[in-house]
C-alpha cells in the first residue's frame, strides 16, 4: 500500500491519425467510463488509510464533473491550472 498515488490518465478521445500528443500522452479507450472508473477504484485499494490520491484532469474533451461522477469518493480540494485553466489538479484523502 501507498500513502500517495497520482492518477493522471489520457483526456483524449476520438483522436484521429497518429499525433504527438496522442503519441505521447495516449488516448482514452471507447470505453472510457469503465476504464477510469476502474482506475479510481485501484488507486483507493492501493492507498493506505488517510493516503493522498492526486488526480489530473484536463478539460480539453470531457468536464471534469462527468470524471468525477465516476468514483463515490469526494475530493477534499482542487486547483485549476494552465493558460485557459482547463486543467485540474484535484486532492482525495482515503477514509480511515
Amino acid at each position: 500500500t501507498f500513502s500517495l498515488v497520482v492518477f493522471d490518465p489520457p483526456h483524449l478521445i476520438n483522436t484521429i491519425g497518429n499525433g504527438n500528443v496522442a503519441k505521447y500522452y495516449g488516448v482514452l479507450p471507447s470505453d472510457w467510463r469503465e476504464e477510469l472508473r476502474k482506475g479510481f477504484a485501484e488507486c483507493f485499494r492501493v492507498l493506505k488509510p488517510s493516503g493522498t490520491l492526486i488526480f489530473k484532469w484536463n478539460e480539453c474533451r470531457i468536464p471534469v464533473r462527468e470524471i468525477l461522477a465516476l468514483t463515490p469518493e469526494k475530493p477534499l480540494f482542487g486547483h485549476k491550472t494552465g493558460k485557459l485553466s482547463k486543467t485540474h489538479w484535484i486532492c482525495f484523502i482515503k477514509p480511515i
